[in-house]
């Protein structure tokens, strides 16, 4: 019975979005831009802004709550049904993330975060685990590292903390980049003027201004979703 109100509510959406391909609009991104809200399994779907909605998907968790799709992801597994009615089930951490009251969220590092500045270089904070030892013999102590399990010995047992880290997004390619100066200036490459001028400021000065800079290089290539 359940699927059968599944499948209906799936060839309702269908024939909704046939009759909206006609009249597809890609419109400038802009922070009032709003997300359509649902889950998005790969980064395809975000470019396309056409994620999976409440209605294809079959959970315990109540589709109507505000805070439907933050809840959904707390599960080990999200089941929905696809452009051919059949079911399927993929796993909450190899999705790429969600829209929720149509803000972006993406799964890194185990976790969901929003994306809070968007344009061709996005912009978000991730907390990482980070692995602390006191006892090995090769290295300073206090000294922070990923966990190697030929590392964990009774005498060198790390302890765990996390750290909060912050991280840039290609929007044309869907690649997570670490905020660093390297990594900015390799994206400024596509942009000859403002690499020039980023070049020709001291490494101290280009770390100050990478901000300054992706702000400048989204004006000047701005992004555009659909809306349709």
């Amino acid at each position: 019975m359940q699927k059968s109100i599944f499948i209906i509510l799936f060839l309702v959406f269908s024939l909704s979005l046939s009759g909206q391909s006609d009249s597809l609009i890609r419109v400038k991104y802009t922070p009032e831009f709003r997300f359509h809200d649902g889950i998005f399994l790969h980064f395809n779907q975000v470019k396309n802004n056409k994620p999976i909605p409440a209605s294809l998907i079959s959970s315990n968790t109540d589709p109507y709550d505000m805070n439907f799709f933050k809840n959904l992801v707390e599960e080990k597994n999200i089941v929905y049904f696809d452009a051919f009615g059949s079911q399927n089930e993929v796993s909450t951490d190899n999705i790429w993330g969600f829209a929720q009251d149509g803000k972006l969220y993406i799964n890194y590092n185990g976790e969901f975060n929003r994306i809070p500045i968007i344009g061709r270089i996005g912009h978000f904070i991730a907390d990482i685990t980070v692995y602390e030892s006191f006892n090995d013999p090769y290295r300073s102590d206090y000294s922070s590292y990923y966990y190697n399990s030929y590392s964990n010995r009774p005498y060198n047992r790390p302890s765990r903390s996390k750290e909060m880290r912050q991280y840039i997004v290609n929007f044309e390619t869907g690649q997570v980049l670490d905020y660093e100066r390297a990594e900015v200036k390799v994206i400024l490459m596509e942009d000859p003027e403002l690499f020039d001028e980023f070049s020709g400021l001291r490494k101290r000065k280009q770390k100050d201004l990478m901000f300054f800079f992706i702000r400048r290089y989204n004006e000047k290539h701005p992004l555009f979703f659909p809306i349709n």
